[in-house]
């Protein structure tokens, strides 16, 4: 404990330090001062912080300089498969013993435990409770296999071709195919478009195990890795383990040199367009490519946030423009990034409807034209700094409550990249002083080198079905080679008031004050019936969590009226509020931690969001608009409903949407209240007058309303606002309130149904148990333990000993609403061929559970995992929101949550089994299988 003191002093230190820093220009960025670096004698760097949220964990991240890119020919995925060996089998921990054993000690495998492999880099991810010495050195232990003690043995490598093979087949599909046809494009000429980090199938197959050795030895080496290490350990005792299991690690005597690659400039421009018969609708993609920039000094830190700014003002642009009536695109966006190591771009690019290809692009380079000529305005310049300070300011409150899973990556960028990852207080600081002072003449010059003539790419990727009415590729280029000759007229914007209401409403009262001491929590109630929950806490320092909600939604109308009334909410946010509409709101907005968002559902109503103390008020007032002053716009609405019409018709043709398209229809039993609107004829039926009536019906009597506030709340503060913006709502707690009426939404039993669509050579299944049960808070979770036990026994069947799958899940839940049921999903991709032999193995998993009831170890990961997880979640406002709102809309006690670590840690193995064989039965199966549409069945 004293050394946790010792830290938040040195830290206080810091940032009162800081307050009369000067940044020079040419200075270096100095990196997080909390964090420890190092580099031990083989070359290996580290990085090490303290930080006690959440208390006893530690995440580890072993990065590795090396990727696909390091690749030889006879190698190509081998980096990536590499990474997958690192799970199979090392110097101290056998094949399948390693996830075994970290799931023991509640580490789950692919949520907490994993890995990724990109162009550049590799990088391990491995959380580690640290409340035992032992964990903590298990921890290191796999960390140090991994970098130097996999085992590589022939028969694992063989085992996992297959499971390799899946991932590819799960990736596959249009955006694959799209994707493959314009990276050799954007990547013109450079080592990177012919190194996608899945590979070849065919090496992945038939590689000879020395050459995957070959990739080990040459690239897992101390001197291009680094560990960072951010949690609940003293950073000495942190550093002592780094040095104890990595210092003995060598490099290779005749190690290959670590090069990186560039991606070479082109002085013409080129344009690619892809069509393909499942892709879901035309994009066109701007890419103005740039050589990578520094990231080192304070005038490079800079130049960064002026890239920030100007992605954002063009992006609120384009913003208007899709708004506008046959505006020349659906929506759009611009910034700036990185795709690779060696290339940076800024970019415009969006969605257009069909035959506005060419429009949609030259109104991408004309807005750009325009930013470069005119430059843009004071009123937007002021807007992105307002954004940009509170994004730092919040960082900087938080910063003693952050994360350390929210950390760990900026070590690992650094390491890397060289990326900035400089202390929150410092970045606070650092933006308080410059962005203030940046004028529009220090961003306009920015556009000018952002926006080229040269070394630009157009990508257009669009449905087979299109082809004949899109522009030739010599047309659009045509188009982006003229780009300089177009000229424009200043931008121009309407002035807005920055008051949401022009007239404070007279407040409400409070009639009734109620504590509920045990969870923490103050029920008021004010005069015109509304019931207020608080839940004050102290987890974060800047966050307020709100939700309110009324029973009724959709279900109290007729068939009729179910169109309009499901798309009420939509039309609301599409339309605005007040004399706002949502463009308008979003600059008023600005630099606000303000967000409200109202909806209509099938069984209730509901507005949510989130805030922060120093602008609840604004969160209020904007709530207060959206019960009493929800917004008509024909034109917007107008806007909308063409830019989805013509989104929906272009999807018809993508497989995933017509896979979810008879999903949603077999789960909802035909019934026409339970389907979404996938066909765009449709969306003409729908009288927004009527929606908006609705709506207006649907929010009219607050009375029949209970909100939640979860977070850093000053009751005496919080309740006199409440009762300006919430009391003087309209209501009437003399009427009774309204209960939804069931409809009869349930998913069909005892049925099997194959959907065969698109021309990949992929399935998916899905196992759907479900059917009448009581709800009961303890079933409930008990039905989850099923689930995390089946799934940790179908990897090891299904992905480890048959190598037929990527990933396979399942999980289990009992609902109250409309009626008390259950559910149960098992869900897996795999090759059409192997779905008779996967599905056999799943049900010989069931019926183990059911016979002899789950393994002992397996309910005992299940239970530890689950209490490091709820101790974590007890810690978070988003916990204690959910928990309370649930209790609140089912009607139990408010101090249910307080029996969550009983439920957790009380479920016994006996109780698993009886769910397996009451719930996993043959006669509440609905099963769906996905096939290729030319499948043929045996």
């Amino acid at each position: 404990m004293k050394e946790k003191f010792k830290l938040l002093a040195l830290w206080f230190c810091f940032s009162a330090s800081i307050s009369n820093a000067q940044f020079a220009s040419t200075d270096s960025v100095p990196l997080d001062s909390r964090v420890k670096t190092g580099q031990l004698e083989n070359g290996m760097e580290y990085y090490i912080q303290y930080n006690p949220k959440p208390e006893n964990k530690l995440e580890l991240r072993l990065a590795i300089k090396a990727g696909s890119m390091q690749e030889r020919e006879d190698q190509l995925g081998l980096a990536h498969f590499v990474e997958h060996m690192a799970f199979n089998g090392s110097e101290h921990f056998e094949k399948n013993e390693l996830i075994s054993y970290l799931q023991s000690i509640g580490v789950a495998f692919g949520s907490d435990l994993n890995a990724y492999t990109s162009f550049d880099e590799t990088v391990y991810m491995l959380p580690i409770p640290t409340d035992d010495e032992e964990k903590i050195q298990n921890g290191f232990q796999v960390m140090r296999d991994w970098a130097g003690g996999l085992l590589l043995n022939s028969e694992d490598i063989n085992a996992e071709r297959g499971i390799v093979v899946e991932e590819w087949r799960t990736g596959q599909g249009v955006d694959q195919r799209m994707r493959d046809a314009y990276l050799p494009v954007l990547l013109h000429e450079s080592r990177y478009a012919n190194r996608l980090p899945i590979g070849d199938m065919d090496i992945i197959r038939e590689a000879e195990e020395e050459v995957i050795r070959d990739f080990y030895r040459d690239w897992y080496r101390p001197d291009l890795m680094g560990i960072v290490a951010v949690g609940d350990v003293a950073p000495e005792k942190v550093e002592a383990l780094i040095k104890d299991y990595f210092g003995d690690l060598t490099n290779p005597v005749e190690a290959p040199e670590r090069v990186y690659y560039e991606v070479p400039e082109h002085a013409e421009n080129f344009v690619k367009i892809i069509t393909d018969e499942e892709a879901p609708g035309i994009q066109v993609q701007l890419y103005y490519k740039h050589q990578p920039v520094a990231t080192e000094t304070y005038d490079d830190y800079k130049d960064r946030i002026l890239r920030t700014m100007v992605g954002g003002m063009l992006t609120q642009r384009l913003d208007e423009i899709r708004q506008k009536p046959d505006a020349p695109f659906i929506f759009a966006g611009a910034r700036y990034g990185k795709l690779v190591k060696g290339l940076e771009f800024f970019t415009t690019s969006g969605v257009v409807g069909p035959g506005k290809t060419k429009e949609g692009l030259r109104s991408f380079l004309e807005e750009n034209r325009r930013a470069v000529q005119h430059g843009f305005t004071q009123s937007e310049l002021e807007r992105v700094k307002r954004s940009l300070l509170n994004s730092a300011e919040r960082s900087f409150k938080e910063m003693d409550k952050a994360e350390s899973r929210s950390l760990v990556g900026r070590y690992v960028s650094h390491f890397l990249n060289e990326t900035f990852a400089d202390n929150p207080a410092h970045r606070n600081r650092f933006y308080q002083e410059v962005i203030p002072e940046i004028t529009l003449e220090e961003v306009n010059t920015v556009v000018d080198k952002l926006v080229r003539e040269n070394n630009t790419v157009v990508i257009v990727t669009a449905p087979e079905k299109d082809r004949e009415s899109l522009p030739t590729e010599s047309e659009l280029l045509a188009v982006l080679n003229e780009a300089k000759e177009i000229e424009t007229t200043p931008y121009q914007e309407k002035e807005l008031r920055e008051e949401l209401m022009l007239a404070i409403p007279e407040s409400g009262k409070v009639v009734t004050v109620r504590e509920v001491e045990e969870v923490g929590i103050t029920i008021i109630q004010l005069a015109n019936g509304l019931k207020i929950h608080f839940k004050p806490t102290d987890f974060k320092n800047d966050e307020i969590l709100f939700t309110g909600s009324s029973k009724g939604g959709t279900s109290l109308y007729p068939d009729r009226d179910h169109i309009h009334a499901s798309y009420a909410g939509t039309a609301v946010n599409v339309m605005g509020v007040g004399d706002f509409s949502p463009s308008d709101l979003r600059k008023v907005l600005a630099g606000k931690n303000v967000q409200v968002t109202p909806n209509i559902g099938r069984y209730s109503e509901n507005i949510s969001g989130s805030t922060s103390p120093e602008d609840l008020e604004l969160a209020l007032q904007l709530i207060h608009l959206y019960f009493t002053a929800p917004r008509m716009d024909s034109e917007l609405w107008e806007v909308f409903l063409t830019n989805q019409k013509n989104q929906l018709e272009s999807a018809q043709v993508n497989p995933d949407f017509q896979f979810n398209k008879r999903v949603n229809e077999i789960i909802s039993n035909g019934n026409p209240r339970g389907m979404g609107i996938f066909s765009p004829e449709k969306l003409d039926s729908i009288e927004v007058e009527k929606s908006l009536e609705i709506f207006t019906e649907r929010f009219a009597n607050v009375a029949d309303f209970e909100f939640l506030f979860t977070g850093n709340i000053d009751l005496d503060l919080v309740i006199p606002m409440v009762e300006r913006y919430l009391g003087s709502l309209p209501g009437n707690p003399a009427l009774e309130s309204e209960q939804f009426r069931d409809l009869g939404i349930n998913p069909p039993q005892d049925q099997t149904e194959l959907i065969k669509v698109g021309v990949d050579e992929k399935s998916q299944v899905i196992l759907y148990f479900n059917g009448d049960t009581a709800y009961d808070l303890e079933k409930s979770q008990q039905l989850s333990y099923l689930g995390e036990i089946l799934t940790i026994k179908l990897i090891e069947s299904l992905r480890e000993q048959i190598g037929g799958v990527y990933g396979v899940g399942a999980r289990g839940s009992l609902s109250k609403v409309p009626n008390e049921r259950f559910s149960f999903v098992i869900n897996f991709p795999c090759a059409p061929e192997s779905v008779p032999e996967l599905t056999a193995a799943v049900w010989e998993e069931i019926e183990k559970i059911q016979t002899n009831g789950p393994e002992a170890e397996d309910l005992e990961k299940v239970r530890e995992t689950k209490r490091i997880s709820l101790e974590e979640n007890l810690r978070r406002n988003g916990f204690w929101h959910g928990q309370i709102s649930a209790a609140i809309s089912g009607n139990m006690p408010l101090d249910t949550v307080l029996g969550a670590a009983d439920r957790v840690l009380g479920v016994t193995g006996q109780q698993v089994q009886a769910l397996a064989r009451e719930f996993l039965k043959e006669e509440f199966l609905l099963k769906i299988i996905r096939y290729p549409a030319d499948f043929q069945e045996e």
